[in-house]
């Protein structure tokens, strides 16, 4: 009886199927390979940084020599800040608006880098930090009208900072190292020290991304970086927000527009979470390329969603939640729009008669890039209208109501606050010095 053969691994069918995948892929890879665009040389991509800079600084220019309107803070960023402007004998009025205003021109950059990062692609990166710049609402309009003239300046300038917070969470979950986990864990923790509002939207959007990196594997170790990433930024931030005052914000009377938010929210998550987790473990699981679209549809879809139990998102209904909703939508229009352009860019057959799809995909971005400029000069008077009215100087920083409540939870609970913000700041202190030494 003849033995019988068993094949090596590297000859069964899968083996053999998966190799021939993998040369069909690199065939395609090299049909479809394109010319690097012009705009991607990195002195035009610094030129068009710098367009963007000075069209944001353009549409708030006229808020420069006024004073902020916000009388409340609940953070000691922002007022910190504003005192150190006000000892070089600047009003604290207008400090605190220079203070919004840095962080408004921050956004863009900030955006910038987090959608460049994610998608790697500077044309999205561009046309996103463009939309989202646009002084309509619910883009740049809310955030100027909520931060230099409205009282939510804190809440939006936490906004400033997500994006990066977002873009080092991600470098650690994908890389690991103790160079990562503290630059996520001390801008994880200065969102909330700017406002206790965006880490809510931090923690959202934290959420969103966590999930969309364990569809690309590692599922576990990429979930446990993203909680020591979470458990560190509590540790740092636990001197201003120690046990006690934490406790009392979620139970106490301060928590009652976040448990109603969260009690309208239930209902519809028992029907929409598990919908839109299937949804995205079968459309993206184990699609790195897809991941943009992963991001930016989920954040759309989420913000709308909560948007609309928190108050609307329509201007006569406002929510706080708009301003992350117009940021989501920035992002998905962006993709949308380069997705399509690329589309025509390849396609082969001809358009229009004697016109060449790649000519009509050319001339049809060059229409955005006309769009999204008119917009910025036509709407400009949008951030100026004679609707908004500038509070004037007053002499010291008025305490929000989240600041009050603190002040009465001291003694022991404070002295662990300290405590505990000491001990996170040692370990990874700790962590960085093994690092170094490669133990």
């Amino acid at each position: 009886m003849e033995k019988e053969i068993i094949p090596s691994e590297s000859e069964t069918i899968a083996a053999k199927r998966a190799i021939r995948v993998a040369e069909k892929i690199a065939e395609a890879r090299e049909r479809l390979k394109i010319k690097k665009a012009w705009w991607s040389r990195g002195f035009i991509e610094s030129f068009f940084f710098v367009i963007i800079f000075l069209v944001n600084f353009f549409l708030v220019f006229e808020f420069f020599g006024t004073s902020s309107s916000t009388p409340f803070f609940s953070g000691p960023v922002v007022p910190l800040i504003a005192k150190f402007i006000e000892f070089w004998g600047v009003p604290l009025g207008y400090a605190i608006q220079i203070v919004n205003i840095f962080f408004y021109l921050l956004f863009p950059a900030s955006f910038y880098i987090f959608v460049r990062f994610v998608t790697e692609r500077k044309l999205v990166a561009f046309i996103a930090t463009l939309v989202a710049s646009l002084p309509y609402y619910p883009l740049a309009l809310v955030r100027a009208n909520s931060s230099l003239v409205g009282v939510d300046a804190a809440h939006i300038a936490s906004l400033s900072i997500i994006p990066i917070a977002l873009f080092a969470s991600i470098s650690f979950m994908r890389k690991g190292g103790a160079a990562n986990l503290s630059l996520a864990a001390f801008l994880s923790a200065l969102v909330a020290l700017i406002s206790p509002f965006g880490l809510l939207s931090y923690l959202i959007f934290a959420g969103i991304t966590g999930f969309s990196e364990v569809l690309l594997g590692k599922g576990r170790l990429k979930m446990l970086r993203l909680l020591a990433i979470l458990l560190f930024a509590a540790g740092l931030n636990s001197f201003w927000y120690n046990p006690g005052f934490f406790v009392f914000m979620l139970t106490g009377s301060m928590g009652f527009e976040i448990r109603s938010m969260i009690s309208k929210l239930i209902p519809v998550s028992f029907f929409i979470i598990p919908v839109l987790g299937a949804f995205g473990y079968l459309l993206f699981d184990r699609k790195p390329n897809l991941q943009p679209h992963f991001l930016a549809s989920f954040y759309t879809i989420s913000f709308a969603i909560i948007t609309l139990a928190g108050g609307g998102i329509f201007p006569s209904h406002p929510s706080r939640y708009v301003t992350e909703l117009g940021i989501s939508l920035s992002f998905l229009t962006a993709l949308f729009l380069v997705q399509y352009y690329d589309y025509l860019k390849l396609k082969d057959r001809m358009i229009l008669g004697k016109l060449k799809s790649r000519y009509l995909s050319n001339t049809i971005l060059l229409l955005v890039f006309l769009g999204v400029s008119l917009g910025f000069i036509f709407g400009k008077e949008n951030l100026t209208s004679e609707n908004r009215q500038v509070l004037g100087i007053w002499d010291n920083v008025e305490r929000g109501d989240i600041w009050r409540a603190k002040d009465k939870f001291g003694g022991t609970s404070a002295v662990l606050g300290y405590a505990i913000t000491g001990g996170s700041v040692l370990g990874l202190s700790f962590i960085s010095a093994r690092t170094r030494k490669g133990v």
